[in-house]
């Protein structure tokens, strides 16, 4: 994997809010910090009830996995506060500044998929920095399915752990998706609760209609699943 310019990013746009993120820093954190800080406790007793019934799992920890996915914005609030209850403010500052990094985390695959590299991987210890509260995402990632088939072969449950079924996994991530923020990307369709984290940290930090734009133009065409995601529907002539 190595790092790229993502053709379809609005390089323009990615430049502009760098820098303003570069200059601007401290505003940032701050305003990401007190969101968080300031949510109070809706829906998170659910969150952490549901994330634990899901079985423990293991893995070789290669890190290819680690690429920004979409999560819930209670997930993105958990994720925050543990950093805030963990960590010292000055490694919370750090953390919350790479995240906005978006520029310094593209990457292409060797196939030539695009990806936005997760900004808890620390590649060098080869650990997960949220790994106690990530997301519904990651912990099913490689999980096995009601077919038999996993997304990864690396992947396998602890002994005296069970797989739940598919059916059951939907209906855990419907019980969120209902108590979850939510916003409308194209009109006319529902609206979406599952963005990555650097969406819901620019939309704490900018507002939602910034956010949006930056998912649309920059955080969208970096990742290959979600352009294929958003893809138009093709034209019936």
């Amino acid at each position: 994997m190595k790092l790229s310019t993502v053709v379809g990013v609005d390089t323009d746009l990615l430049g502009r809010l760098m820098r303003d993120v570069e200059a601007h820093a401290d505003a940032y954190v701050r305003r990401v910090l007190t969101a968080s800080a300031e949510y109070g406790t809706f829906g998170l007793p659910l969150l952490e009830k549901l994330h634990g019934e899901l079985p423990k799992t293991v893995c070789d920890n290669c890190g290819a996995c680690c690429n920004a996915v979409s999560i819930f914005s209670l997930e993105y609030h958990r994720i925050v506060r543990d950093l805030l209850t963990r960590f010292p403010p000055a490694r919370v500052r750090e953390l919350i500044v790479s995240a906005l990094r978006i520029d310094q985390r593209l990457a292409e695959l060797e196939n030539g998929e695009k990806r936005l590299r997760c900004s808890f991987r620390d590649d060098a210890a080869r650990v997960c920095v949220v790994h106690p509260v990530r997301s519904f995402a990651c912990r099913l990632f490689g999980m096995r399915h009601d077919d038999g088939h996993r997304d990864c072969e690396r992947v396998r449950e602890l002994d005296g752990e069970t797989c739940p079924s598919d059916a059951t996994v939907e209906s855990m991530m419907a019980r969120i998706h209902n108590v979850s923020e939510t916003h409308e990307v194209r009109p006319g369709e529902p609206p979406v609760a599952f963005f990555p984290f650097e969406f819901w940290l620019f939309r704490h930090a900018l507002g939602p209609n910034k956010a949006l734009e930056i998912y649309e133009n920059i955080l969208v065409p970096s990742s290959t699943p979600l352009t294929a995601l958003w893809k138009p529907p093709a034209r019936v002539i």
